[in-house]
């Protein structure tokens, strides 16, 4: 509204006027509210939008009690939540509370950027309210925020319905939010708490688009924009394309007078150029988040999945349609259909849209096709692909359906505010045809649609909506309002219903967390960790040798080598891997650590279950443990970095070895240099008769196949004649992972080549002259073991205590340091003039060598290093990328763009006035409204008439109907 001006003029023409504005019309002339005036406004009658946000989330929170969330909010943990989030959250507070970063973080695997965690699953404004509640109470704070999403989505659509249908029908604004609020995804999806800023503000982004296209007001649409941009990149890239589809929506379903009211020639050219200019102001606000995402993408999450972009369909349509009733869930895996349900209600209402007599031909074409689009988009993959930015899904598909769910309601909430009109008989129509389409759904009997669970129920919430509408469309007002109310309390049951439904079913598809369990976890091992910190304040890293999950280190504030995220570096996956340890895809787990791995990566203190055998004879056992838990501290632990021979600088290690023993014998070697052949592991001989059994034996691809026949004794058996009492390893190749059960003497030690154990495997330590028998059996009908390789080493402890601490010689000695900053000093002498460290290879770290910055190297095909003269030297480290430089340049300009254009259209506002020239006001109070004789509308970017004599207004009278004030 800040672009244009009404003239009222006596006695003046103007050239052109546009043909839909009519003399008679009457335009609200105002100032701008103040404060004050608006939450007068509110209190009087807007106040009904505070139930839009109560109702929903007080059902949410009966639907949380039902699952049995208990005081602590623990149960509430599903999924991701459970695995990843919380323990995101976790390290959120930590840098709120002054003790992280959010640049960097070495709590996961080896070290990382943090920018990319923090865009993904905290940027969120509603992130910063875990700093409000203590740590022991970090998942009350995760519930609270779910429950606050909660409420704020139907407050948004309570507002989206106030602004845009000036609604009196206060009970069914309620009554439709709520259903937007606990429709199919919000009550599914929930836990990916990341998604639903997006949700919030998708009501809010599209009164931003209407008003720009009318009015030319900008700052509601720039500001919702960033913020759905700023509180995740991923969900905020779906409403970017949401937006531009939006945008022509709305143009071609209004005609001319309600999208142009002020009648401005080239209309379509300045709304879309507005639209642009606007939306790429919007992404600057955000570039520092999008670029130092784009960055963390870079290091492995585009590589991650190999999408086919060649169309298929993606499911048939009638396999599709039970997901619009309630008890339809089928599952969050990667072969579960889009969470629609949204009501009933909302079944019966949105065909009666399309007869609506109040909605014009053109928005009933616009909004047929605006469905189309959206199941289309659901079924073709090609199409699909595009909207979750040309990367499969990793389970939770159709992330944008929430779009569908949004128009379903919107469309049937215009229906039912001219039922009446509609009319009754179409009603019973379109019941029939739903009823007739849950028989034919009962035939086809889907696994996830019970015939009473669904179909009966559906047909009997049906029977009552059916029976209630009738007295919705009386011709008596009081049985309207009552009905209206009836039919508000049967929503809310069946939103309740549906979503208990749901939440259970969720629960028995992926479990929810167990009360206690993370708690317990958590609670139990943290103060150890803040013994270790009290006992040593250095720089170092730690880990724990049993697990609840992989990201338990953010929790416990220990930097370590266990990590899952869907912002990964691929290199250091693999790099650890090759070290031997549990690693792959997108996590990486300290499971099948060595004193060899350790020593290198810095792992100077490891926490062990009392319980668990591991031997730890190389380590020093301390007194930080408890009753439960004991500490280790690992005397040969390396420095973040150290000096080394150069000759480590031309290994390769991935392709050359197949083993990891032998990828870390070479790894030692080449450090200590001068031609030694230092091998911390030795080969443990195995008889070459291997036992086969009864499985079938053959060649493939350069491994061992092991084939399942019908009966006998179905393992192959590797017999050792013990010659060390060290401990005995085993490592199995393999480029065909088939699960195998691990025998050691009979005794089922685990598992090789599942998930977690496709790793180093301490099968322990024995006596010399034992004979022991390792034996595999395949789970399934076969296992391929490489056979150019060996599978079991000893550690040599003799050849580890001699040349480890050789590399302690020349180490970095940090005297000052932060979780993305390092100070000190290193010490190198000649032959040791390269310096390796354990930080993953990342071009965003800065390094000054005695104040001048050299760059940097990778060293093994995954960490940094760099060349060093020999001496002391001064050493500074510290992590930037240059794309947050740019981003936050770039975030800069776009913030001073926003700004010049408020300062801009207030300044050509106040012109306006002071030319004696009304302004636009689409909100007015009715004693501020005015009505000239003569209106015309005027497109400021014409010079200015300023000899026009504007008439005094008049006030416009009151309407009244039946003695009453409207």
């Amino acid at each position: 509204m800040d672009n244009y001006k009404n003239i009222a003029i006596s006695g003046a023409s103007i050239e052109e006027k546009p043909n839909h504005i009519k003399k008679e019309s009457t335009v609200k002339l105002s100032p701008r509210k103040d404060i004050r005036r608006f939450f007068v406004d509110f209190k009087a009658e807007k106040k009904y939008l505070i139930l839009c946000f109560a109702v929903p989330m007080a059902i949410m929170v009966l639907l949380y009690f039902c699952m049995s969330v208990y005081h602590n909010g623990e149960t509430v943990l599903v999924l991701d939540l459970n695995g990843q989030y919380v323990y995101f959250f976790e390290a959120f507070r930590n840098f709120l509370t002054g003790n992280g970063s959010l640049l960097y973080s070495f709590s996961r695997a080896l070290g990382g950027e943090f920018i990319g965690i923090f865009a993904y699953y905290l940027s969120s404004p509603f992130s910063l309210l875990v700093v409000l509640f203590p740590k022991e109470n970090i998942t009350q704070a995760v519930l609270t925020i779910l429950l606050l999403k909660t409420g704020f989505c139907g407050f948004t659509f309570g507002v989206y319905l106030e602004a845009t249908r000036k609604t009196r029908n206060r009970v069914a604004a309620v009554m439709f939010s709520t259903m937007y609020a606990l429709c199919g995804y919000c009550v599914v999806m929930q836990h990916n708490t990341m998604w639903f800023d997006n949700v919030i503000l998708l009501p809010i982004i599209m009164l931003g688009i209407e008003n720009l296209i009318k009015f030319g007001k900008f700052k509601l649409y720039v500001i919702s924009l960033s913020l759905a941009i700023f509180s995740n990149f991923y969900i905020g890239y779906m409403t970017c394309i949401f937006s531009a589809i939006y945008f022509v929506y709305y143009w071609v379903s209004k005609d001319p007078a309600e999208r142009n009211p002020l009648g401005v020639k080239y209309h379509f050219l300045k709304s879309a150029g507005r639209m642009a200019l606007y939306s790429i102001i919007s992404a600057a606000i955000c570039a520092a988040l999008i670029l130092g995402t784009y960055y963390s993408l870079t290091l492995g999450k585009t590589t991650f999945s190999m999408p086919k972009y060649e169309p298929v369909q993606r499911f048939d349509w009638l396999d599709f349609a039970p997901k619009f009733f309630i008890g339809s869930y089928d599952t969050v895996r990667p072969e579960g259909l889009p969470f629609v349900y949204c009501g009933i209600l909302t079944l019966i209402l949105f065909p009666l849209y399309f007869f609506a007599p109040h909605v014009k031909a053109r928005e009933k074409i616009a909004s047929g096709a605006l469905i189309l689009l959206f199941l289309v988009s659901f079924n073709v993959s090609t199409i699909d692909l595009f909207w979750h930015g040309m990367q499969e899904p990793n389970w939770l598909n159709y992330r944008y359906s929430y779009m569908l769910c949004f128009f379903l309601i919107l469309f049937a909430y215009k229906a039912f505010e001219r039922l009446r009109d509609i009319g009754y008989k179409k009603a019973i129509v379109v019941c029939a045809f739903l009823g007739i389409l849950l028989l034919i759904i009962q035939k086809q009997k889907y696994e996830n649609v019970g015939d009473f669970s669904t179909i009966w129920l559906s047909l009997g919430i049906i029977a009552i909506y059916l029976c209630v509408l009738r007295a919705v469309t009386s011709s008596s007002l009081e049985n309207m309002r009552t009905a209206t109310i009836v039919l508000s309390l049967l929503v809310g049951t069946e939103l309740f219903g549906g979503g208990l439904m749901n939440m259970s079913s969720l629960d028995d598809d992926v479990r929810y967390s167990v009360s206690g369990g993370y708690r317990t976890f958590i609670d139990g091992i943290y103060p150890i960790t803040q013994n270790i910190l009290k006992h040593d304040s250095s720089f170092y890293r730690a880990e724990k040798n049993h697990h609840r999950k992989t990201n338990d280190n953010m929790a416990l504030g220990l930097r370590g080598l266990s990590n899952s995220t869907s912002t990964l570096n691929s290199e250091t996956i693999k790099f650890l891997h090759d070290f031997g340890l549990a690693s792959k895809s997108h996590w990486s787990k300290y499971l099948g650590g060595t004193p060899v791995s350790d020593s290198l990566f810095g792992i100077k203190y490891i926490i062990a279950q009392n319980s668990e055998e591991e031997i730890y004879e190389e380590y020093i056992q301390t007194d930080l443990g408890d009753a439960d838990y004991t500490v280790y501290e690992n005397p040969y632990a390396m420095s973040l970095a150290f000096g080394v021979n150069a000759s480590l600088k031309d290994l390769e290690i991935h392709e050359a070895y197949s083993s990891p023993f032998e990828r870390m014998n070479a790894v030692v070697s080449s450090m200590l240099g001068k031609g030694r052949s230092v091998k911390p592991f030795k080969r443990a001989e195995y008889a070459t008769d291997v036992d086969t059994g009864d499985l079938k034996q053959t060649t493939a691809s350069n491994h061992l196949k092991y084939e399942k026949t019908d009966s006998g004794y179905q393992r192959v058996t590797y017999t050792i004649a013990v010659t060390s009492e060290d401990v005995l390893y085993c490592y199995f190749p393999s480029e065909y992972l088939r699960e195998a059960h691990l025998y050691v003497n009979g005794l089922k030690k685990g598992s090789v080549f599942g998930n977690e154990s496709d790793r180093i495997i301490e099968l322990g330590s024995f006596e010399i002259g034992d004979k022991i028998e390792i034996a595999l059996e395949p789970l399934d009908s076969c296992i391929y073991i490489s056979k150019d390789a060996s599978y079991f080493y000893y550690l040599d402890s003799e050849q580890f205590e001699k040349y480890m601490p050789l590399l302690k010689t020349s180490q970095f000695e940090i005297s000052k340091y932060t979780e993305s900053s390092f100070e000190g000093n290193i010490n190198v002498s000649k032959d040791w003039e390269l310096v390796f460290t354990s930080i993953p290879y990342d071009e965003a770290w800065n390094i000054y060598l005695d104040g001048k910055k050299i760059e940097p190297i990778k060293l093994v095909g995954g960490v940094i290093g760099f060349e060093i003269t020999p001496g002391e030297h001064s050493l500074k480290m510290n992590y930037f990328p240059k794309a947050l430089t740019t981003g936050l340049i770039i975030q800069f300009a776009g913030l001073v763009t926003f700004a010049g254009c408020i300062v801009y259209t207030e300044l050509r506002r106040k012109k306006l006035i002071a030319h004696g020239v009304p302004v636009w006001c689409d909100d007015c109070p009715d004693e501020d409204v005015f009505a000239p004789d003569i209106e015309y509308f005027y497109d400021i970017d014409k010079p200015i008439i300023t000899d026009t004599v504007v008439d005094e207004a008049k006030k416009s009278e009151e309407i009244t109907e039946n003695g009453e004030k409207l």
